[in-house]
């Protein structure tokens, strides 16, 4: 049921070991779950010993992609078969609709015995919409706008884009990949506290998902954006383990340009005129979000897919499968390149340089705008938002303490802009 605050009942099953029950003196019964989001969710459950009263209840949460665990009190009554309810608020803004989470109980009674039920995984949806869901083993789509035909058209598309990417990757996925579509600004504002008006979306590689504005027939634009942000999904999980070092930003935008289903000549070109012009901004500028001057944007999304081309171009479509094996294994910047390509980033800065007509041996020198500080847009004017992408460090800590969720892997904190100058 997808009305506004739908219930669903969730079975606790016991844990079996060699088909012994473990689970002792205290039970769980079926969770039952109000979706209220983006305001809470609120999980309410009865919970029992055979032996003594029920002395605290415990909801622990975990978002997918995420090592650390929220731990929610229930009020719990001192009965024996209590009926016990947690709410967790502070959604909006923070967990994206259709995010996957696990929860679990943890129960004591007043006699010492304890126990955890299993974890249950549960989707986020947003019960404000009538949702479509396809989905398969790799990929799950929900859209509430257009018919059945340009649902299979997104789905294909990704689908698509995805086999592409595994063609050139010494990994697979390791989660299935969520992409969510609202149909216009004001549907996907209202799961924010706020949001740009300039913003087109958002991707949490870290939950393997992105949320994404793409109203009904969108055109061209569905084989645009929809390979590029699951492209910044499988990037994420092609290059992501505890050991991993954090891919450039060049690498990262320009890998998911380059898969995407529309020409890139535009873009190439504007490159080679930067080159021949002086003004190409050397790519170790390349690294954030890429600022908020408009043209340097444009500029450097445009520098970081002809750079990956050059990459495929010059050493074959194994070498970004082996570049991005490298990241996953803990080499830096140079020392991947230097495995690939046996140049390291300024050997490899200097060769791509010459790929694109420089003179050898002259290194490109940015213009002066180039090392500014740049200006956030006041306005769109002739620009049209590609996606906005959220993207994260290893070492990035959550903005938002009411959570009591390190959400860095999930992708919250740097938000990259990408736009398109027409």
């Amino acid at each position: 049921m997808n009305a506004s605050g739908w219930h669903l009942l969730v079975p606790a099953v016991p844990l079996l070991l060699g088909g012994v029950l473990l689970q002792g003196p205290i039970t769980v019964g079926e969770t039952r779950i109000t979706n209220e989001y983006p305001e809470s969710l609120t999980f309410e459950v009865r919970v029992a010993s055979a032996q003594a009263n029920i002395s605290s209840v415990e909801l622990l949460l975990t978002l997918r992609g995420d090592s650390t665990t929220l731990v929610l009190p229930a009020n719990a009554v001192p009965t024996r078969r209590p009926i016990v309810w947690v709410k967790w608020e502070a959604l909006r803004g923070n967990v994206p609709p259709s995010a996957p989470i696990r929860y679990a109980w943890q129960v004591r009674d007043s006699a010492g015995n304890f126990y955890q039920s299993p974890e249950v995984e549960f989707i986020i949806e947003d019960p404000r919409f009538q949702w479509h869901i396809l989905q398969d083993d790799d990929l799950a789509l929900w859209w509430y706008v257009g018919d059945d035909d340009f649902g299979q058209e997104v789905f294909d598309t990704a689908d698509r884009a995805l086999a592409r990417m595994r063609r050139s990757a010494a990994t697979d996925l390791t989660e299935r990949l969520h992409v969510v579509l609202y149909a216009n600004d004001e549907d996907f504002a209202s799961w924010h506290d706020n949001v740009q008006d300039w913003a087109g979306g958002e991707a949490y590689p870290g939950l393997g998902m992105t949320v994404q504005i793409v109203p009904d027939r969108s055109g061209d634009w569905i084989q645009d954006v929809i390979p590029h942000e699951v492209a910044h999904l499988f990037f994420h999980q092609a290059t992501y383990s505890p050991l991993a070092s954090y891919p450039p930003s060049w690498l990262n935008e320009g890998y998911a340009t380059f898969h995407e289903f529309v020409p890139h000549g535009l873009e190439l070109r504007r490159v080679r005129d930067a080159a021949a012009a002086g003004d190409l901004i050397p790519l170790r500028l390349a690294t954030g979000s890429f600022g908020g001057d408009l043209a340097r944007v444009d500029l450097l999304y445009s520098e970081s897919l002809s750079a990956v081309t050059f990459l495929y171009e010059e050493w074959g479509e194994q070498s970004m499968a082996q570049l991005l094996e490298a990241f996953r294994q803990g080499s830096d910047q140079d020392e991947a390149l230097l495995q690939v390509t046996g140049l390291d980033f300024e050997g490899f800065q200097h060769a791509w340089w010459e790929w694109l007509g420089g003179a050898p041996g002259a290194y490109p020198t940015p213009p002066w705008q180039a090392l500014q500080a740049p200006s956030p847009p006041t306005a769109q004017g002739e620009v049209e938002l590609q996606s906005m992408t959220k993207t994260s460090s290893p070492n990035s800590l959550l903005c938002c303490p009411t959570l009591a969720l390190t959400l860095a892997a999930a992708g919250l904190i740097t938000i990259p802009l990408r736009r398109r100058i027409h």
